[in-house]
């Protein structure tokens, strides 16, 4: 199978899209919502001609609000791979999808799929549109690793990668190193903005949440936990930690 950097690939089969290593997860609802919108002509695809085709017979039964939330929890699911600005509302008429180079996704007949190289052209991609330089050396690339890169900004794992911020980095990076062990909510305030630092506790909850947020293309979301009455903590079966060379 051919792979390009800026070439979108959807795999139906396995309800989930590509895009330079990264990869979407898409429902059922969602797929056959999107397949219209790319498969089908004409290029502005009417309301009703999307609720028959995702609903069918039951599409006089729903409301197009149903349609409007379908189109919002695609276009976040899409996000991921670059893909949600792409899905545009026409006023008074409906939808189109701003075309993209892709393809559909066939099976290799090996089945075989290296995962070193998927996670470097996924890493090189997203630095690139991010506008930051690509590494010198590749990061470590096993699939059951997390690679922490604090001078891009950038963590990995499984070939996803995604863009965090310092602060989300700090975090992560605390709660990565106590790994298994729970660490009070002060500890962590220490660890992310200072041990005199005057932050009230809400901070740090918003702040779980967004990591929480940046965690979820990786499927690494649910690895930090809240402990009632104490803290968080990471906890993650089977995973190390890798960082960039020279760090």
């Amino acid at each position: 199978m051919i792979r390009n950097g800026d070439s979108v690939f959807f795999d139906w089969d396995n309800d989930r899209v590509l895009r330079g290593g990264v990869e979407a997860t898409i429902t059922g609802q969602q797929k056959k919502l999107l397949r219209l919108l790319i498969e089908e002509k004409p290029a502005i695809k009417p309301k009703d001609y999307l609720l028959n085709g995702v609903w069918g017979k039951r599409a006089e039964l729903v409301d197009e609000l149903y349609l409007v939330q379908l189109v919002y929890r695609l276009r976040k699911a899409l996000s991921a791979v670059g893909l949600d600005g792409h899905i545009v509302t026409v006023p008074r008429e409906g939808y189109r999808f701003i075309p993209v180079p892709y393809a559909v996704v066939r099976p290799d007949p090996s089945g075989y799929v290296n995962p070193d190289l998927e996670h470097a052209r996924g890493l090189a991609h997203v630095l690139a549109r991010l506008g930051l330089p690509a590494p010198t050396q590749a990061p470590p690339a096993a699939n059951d690793d997390l690679h922490v890169d604090e001078s891009q900004g950038v963590i990995s794992y499984g070939g996803v990668v995604a863009k965090v911020t310092r602060f989300e980095l700090r975090l992560l990076a605390a709660l990565v190193e106590h790994r298994d062990t729970v660490m009070s909510r002060q500890e962590i305030i220490g660890a992310v903005w200072g041990a005199n630092a005057m932050v009230d506790e809400n901070c740090l909850t918003q702040l779980v949440s967004r990591l929480r947020r940046a965690l979820h293309p990786l499927g690494l979301d649910n690895c930090v936990a809240a402990v009632p009455k104490v803290g968080y903590r990471f906890r993650q079966q089977g995973a190390a930690t890798a960082r960039a060379p020279g760090m």
